[in-house]
């Protein structure tokens, strides 16, 4: 791989994101969404939101990383230059991975600063840490969707394909999922989510394993799912990274499987990204 053309890719692709006017308006939506919350004291919404909503950033992010190059004819005349397929794919990536940390930790940034403004108290080291964590959490949820979306540039023939497969995709992960993971676990055990036994719970638990949602739930809050339809959110008494009721090696124990499945998903779509563009005629 060549590294100086991957840094190359990735500086002009984050420039690109960075002063296109769609940049300022993500940043905004972002920003005052956490902030509208937050000071409403109504956190589990706020991550409703992220969860449900947000993965629309990712997808507009990166669902025409390759199609538009493709489709302007600039990939060929790339290609021509020494540039291998996989550093435009790792390039892309990067700039696409700078662009969604700097739209969600600025957004934390500018909370804690008008926190202190207004209270003038500056926030404990473990209160930072915290925040540090769920920002981490939300970066690598919200770049799933953005993976997903280069991954969806590189298998579709328009940009509008790509962005519709993106769109449909995040309808039924968040939307979708959650009811039909019910119905299944209804089918599997023949009860009913009125019925509410063990044996129900624990196969709802288990097929809630296959939903970055979930995951996402998870860590931030302790539930099984955030989604508005067909929820069941069965609390558990460790209610994520932000419960500072426990100490932080008490959660990574308690979660990592959640935080790793969370943390190398969007690294499984870069990796279908890489074998389809390998593929792909063009």
């Amino acid at each position: 791989m060549n590294k100086d053309s991957v840094l190359t890719l990735a500086q002009k692709e984050f420039s690109d994101k960075l002063y296109e006017p769609s940049f300022i308006v993500l940043l905004t939506l972002f920003t005052g969404t956490l902030f509208i919350y937050i000071r409403s004291n109504r956190f589990d919404e706020v991550l409703r939101v992220i969860a449900i909503f947000f993965p629309l950033i990712g997808i507009a992010l990166g669902y025409d990383g390759i199609i538009k190059e493709k489709n302007s004819k600039s990939l060929n005349v790339l290609l021509t230059q020494p540039v291998f397929r996989d550093n435009i794919i790792t390039g892309k990536f990067l700039g696409i991975s700078i662009t969604l940390a700097l739209v969600v930790f600025l957004s934390l940034l500018i909370i804690e600063a008008s926190d202190f403004l207004v209270s003038g108290k500056i926030a404990d080291f473990n209160s930072l840490l915290r925040l540090l964590i769920f920002g981490i959490f939300t970066f690598f949820y919200l770049l799933l969707f953005a993976t997903f979306g280069i991954f969806s540039s590189v298998w579709c023939k328009t940009e509008i394909e790509s962005l519709t497969f993106g769109i449909l995709v995040w309808i039924n992960m968040c939307f979708a999922l959650g009811p039909t993971i019910i119905m299944l676990a209804s089918i599997v055990s023949g009860q009913s989510l009125f019925d509410m036994t063990e044996e129900f719970t624990s196969t709802i638990s288990s097929l809630y394993n296959i939903s970055p949602l979930h995951h996402f739930a998870e860590v931030t809050v302790g539930n099984l799912d955030l989604s508005f339809y067909g929820a069941f959110n069965v609390q558990t008494d460790v209610n994520g990274f932000l419960d500072t009721r426990y100490s932080l090696s008490y959660l990574i124990g308690y979660y990592w499987q959640n935080a790793v499945i969370l943390l190398i998903l969007p690294f499984v779509f870069l990796a279908a990204s890489y074998i389809s563009f390998l593929r792909d005629d063009i």
